[in-house]
């Protein structure tokens, strides 16, 4: 694995008088110090994840009429009653086809039953240029974020998809289309494959008052449910004020804002403006810069995100304006986190989140699945798009290239608390359920059980454990302390802790 280390300073906090985190049976990470008390003697390393050999979704050279520069600005999940991995994606061809339009788009359709080897299957459902022998599920649209639905009950509605609905009103005329209106719609589907439309998103007013004058965006959201605050969430641009770009008539740059609801189309929250770019990811345009004359400066182009255990993670995509132009549209895609969906926090370096390619130079990644990671064996499998710009390039400048690509990581993956020699930590007071202690590890520990003060719990007598595993047990019986608050005290011997988690 590459990875960036952050030295973590010894810490004492006077943490004994916090109040007890529940964590339940969900996975807890060490992404930040939010479950540790006190440290000593260990380093935290951010993990990139390594580029899979082989291209998953590329142009059909065979079959190109409604395929070229297939991106996943979309979603991969798994679907446990068809036993199947499905990925929805969007195809962009040039010239539009579409009055008005700058490109035409589709949002295509792939199939696998392992979540690592894909096929497009000729579904018969839409004609483009006279042949229905295509992938196509929806026609003029973009940006399909699709994700199981577990309030709904109609099992013909299990699916949702919002997604950007291409179709053009002409001046004083209704807005005609396969299925309805221009802008985010909400779609349903009982098999993933054939869907329907049922109304434009109710897209919220602005919280934010300072923001709110800067206008409003109707693509690039992200949609999900989160099982944590049982709730849906979107992730929708905003603008913020830039004073880099002075030369840009409207001097505003993309953001991110957030809104939720209980109800999956209706009553969401006002959007609350959460992140924007800085003079740090500022820096990291200026090395691509031609013309010093000319301003660059960077913008959060797109925001997706998933819960994993305990946690938010997002995946921030930014594109670099560079001289003025994001016609060559460069960007990077960077990890950052949450612990309630609100609050983010940026990944301390700022690391490119998934390692280059090498079978791909040129390359690099920008948009991922809407859905986060699969769960495969013992590693997570992340599907994104690598590309030569983070915007379409448009023939009239260069030749537009992007493929789909899964990164890998060991499960739980994304960071770890490392020993070069002795380590030791002491959680915060923590509220669990299930019988067992389940630790992601490698090397050598010994874990001990301590009250809410910080005392030995008799009950359960320390453990010491060598294994590099992803789900190590230990050997207690945790139904001897059920309903009281623990710390746990686990002790490095020149290892590498990833994550801990409460079960059985």
């Amino acid at each position: 694995m590459i990875g960036l280390v952050v030295v973590i300073l010894t810490t004492a906090l006077p943490a004994l008088q916090a109040e007890p985190i529940s964590v339940g049976d969900r996975t807890c990470l060490f992404l930040d110090d939010h479950f540790i008390a006190e440290q000593s003697g260990l380093k935290r390393t951010w993990h990139q994840g390594q580029p899979h050999p082989e291209v998953a979704i590329q142009e059909d050279v065979g079959r190109d009429k409604w395929e070229k520069w297939p991106h996943l600005y979309g979603s991969v999940l798994y679907d446990p009653q068809g036993k199947v991995y499905r990925m929805y994606y969007t195809s962009a061809v040039w010239p539009s086809r579409t009055p008005g339009q700058s490109f035409t788009s589709f949002i295509c359709y792939a199939e696998s039953k392992n979540g690592k080897t894909w096929t497009k299957p000729m579904l018969g459902l839409h004609d483009d240029q006279g042949s229905k022998q295509n992938n196509i599920v929806i026609l003029e649209s973009e940006f399909a974020k699709v994700f199981l639905d577990p309030l709904e009950k109609d099992p013909s509605a299990r699916f949702k998809m919002f997604t950007f609905l291409k179709a053009i009103a002409p001046p004083g005329g209704k807005v005609f289309g396969p299925m309805g209106g221009i802008g985010e719609c909400l779609l349903s589907s009982g098999d993933g494959v054939k869907w329907k439309f049922i109304a434009g998103f109710n897209s919220p007013d602005w919280a934010d008052e300072e923001h709110a004058p800067l206008g409003k965006f109707t693509d690039s959201r992200s949609f999900l449910f989160d099982p944590l605050g049982q709730r849906y969430m979107a992730y929708i641009r905003t603008f913020a004020k830039s004073h880099v770009a002075e030369s840009k008539k409207d001097s505003k740059r993309r953001a991110v804002g957030i809104t939720h609801s209980t109800n999956i189309n209706r009553g969401w929250s006002p959007v609350v403006h959460v992140l924007e770019p800085d003079a740090r990811d500022d820096e990291k345009v200026a090395p691509f810069s031609k013309d010093p004359a000319k301003p660059d400066w960077a913008e959060h182009y797109s925001l997706s995100f998933f819960t994993y255990g305990n946690h938010y993670i997002g995946m921030l995509s930014l594109i670099y304006l560079i001289d003025d132009s994001d016609a060559h549209g460069g960007g990077d895609l960077q990890l950052i986190y949450s612990h309630d969906g609100y609050k983010w926090f940026r990944q301390p370096d700022r690391q490119t989140w998934i390692a280059p390619s090498n079978a791909a130079p040129g390359l690099f990644p920008t948009y991922v699945s809407n859905n986060g990671p699969l769960e495969i064996g013992d590693e997570l499998w992340l599907y994104y798009t690598e590309a030569n710009g983070a915007h379409p390039i448009a023939p009239s400048v260069g030749v537009a290239k992007s493929q789909v690509r899964a990164a890998t990581w060991r499960k739980d993956g994304f960071v770890s608390l490392d020993a070069a020699g002795k380590g030791s930590l002491t959680t915060q007071p923590l509220v669990f359920a299930g019988k067992r202690l389940l630790l992601n590890f490698e090397g050598a520990l010994t874990v001990a059980a301590l009250d809410e003060r910080g005392k030995a719990l008799k009950e359960l007598k320390p453990q010491t454990l060598k294994a590099n595993a992803v789900a190590q047990p230990v050997n207690w019986d945790l139904s001897k302390v059920a309903g009281q608050p623990i710390r746990l005290q686990i002790d490095l011997d020149r290892g590498r802790l990833w994550s801990f988690r409460f079960g059985g």
